[in-house]
């Protein structure tokens, strides 16, 4: 460990990994959604899945389908009781104009679990689900201490 608080080796993000009940429809879902670009699929005998990698601005999600895959309810819990699970929470995305890119999602017919929400820093937000019920937030920044 180096003592400015850094690690002592150099590190990206590669992807994010959703799992996901039908990997085909999942695929569809993204591309239509926000227009992610289907790299590949495969298969992972490994953990008993397979896999599609898709690409957007500046970032990859892997979709994970398994064999043997379950739900666990309290994960696509409605907002605020989905941060009790201990876990991963939400997808986040920035956008420059919120109320254009709701009304898209309205006109999509995505499911929204909120739109255009004051988060009180002066950012708004709007919640919605992919076609497994996976929460994705999408913000326009305002006085965000991070942006």
């Amino acid at each position: 460990m180096t003592t400015d608080g850094q690690p002592s080796f150099a590190y990206s993000l590669h992807n994010v990994t959703i799992s996901v009940s039908d990997l085909d429809a999942s695929i569809a879902w993204w591309h239509r959604v926000f227009g992610l670009t289907f790299l590949a699929k495969s298969r992972f005998d490994a953990i008993g899945a397979d896999v599609a990698f898709l690409e957007g601005p500046g970032f990859r999600l892997e979709l994970l389908q398994p064999a043997d895959g379950i739900r666990i309810p309290e994960l696509t819990a409605e907002p605020p009781a989905h941060v009790r699970p201990i876990g991963n929470k939400a997808l986040v995305f920035r956008v420059e104009d919120l109320a254009s890119v709701t009304q898209t999602f309205r006109d999509m017919g995505v499911t929204t679990v909120w739109e255009q929400m004051d988060l009180g820093d002066g950012s708004i937000s709007t919640a919605i689900r992919d076609n497994d019920g996976n929460l994705i937030n999408v913000f326009q920044e305002g006085a965000s201490p991070i942006g």
